[in-house]
């Protein structure tokens, strides 16, 4: 059965409930941020919550995916990342539209991951592009493996798939690493 939350009320509970948290938390993790302020709705729209302004004037787009309260109790191996791999679900002869964590049109540099404090204090900052190509490459195994979900909203389903951190981590770091092409 797909959970079912309000569009607005997800939007305004990632935007106003953390703001003064997230963007010190940004700040203090990405060294040489002067600033982080929050995106304007295109921004958004197009996956960036918060943009970091570097000294140097460089600007990265950092996309928030906060948990709700409570999601603990469903972990088995410690915090999950809830990654998206279709964002409308195709049904009913429609098509669907493929998850933030799998879209290549994001303009987002990072990914800003964070939960309630009352159930886990740690969060991760980590490269977009290497998430998308790591769970590209993982999918898969990842939706036999963990526990997977639908959501409702709005009147369309979206579908996560929740993945350990250790084993996103992971995921990524492989994926960094590769070999040179002879040409």
């Amino acid at each position: 059965m797909a959970t079912t939350y309000d569009f607005i009320e997800r939007l305004e509970f990632s935007k106003a409930t953390r703001l003064e948290t997230d963007t010190a938390t940004i700040q203090e993790m990405l060294p040489g941020a002067m600033s982080v302020t929050i995106a304007d709705e295109q921004q958004d729209r197009n996956g960036t919550d918060y943009i970091a302004t570097l000294r140097g004037g460089a600007q990265v787009n950092i996309d928030l995916k906060c948990r709700d309260i409570g999601c603990s109790r469903f972990w088995k191996n410690g915090p999950e990342l809830a990654l998206e791999d279709w964002s409308v679900v195709a049904e009913n002869g429609k098509r669907g539209k493929v998850g933030w964590t799998l879209d290549e049109s994001k303009e987002t540099d990072l990914v800003f991951f964070a939960f309630d404090p009352s159930d886990c204090m740690d969060c991760y900052l980590v490269s977009f592009q290497l998430l998308r190509v790591a769970f590209r490459r993982n999918h898969k195994d990842w939706l036999r493996q963990y526990w997977d979900a639908p959501q409702q909203s709005d009147g369309w389903k979206s579908h996560c798939i929740f993945v350990p951190v250790d084993v996103v981590l992971d995921a990524i770091r492989a994926v960094s690493k590769g070999r040179q092409v002879n040409v």
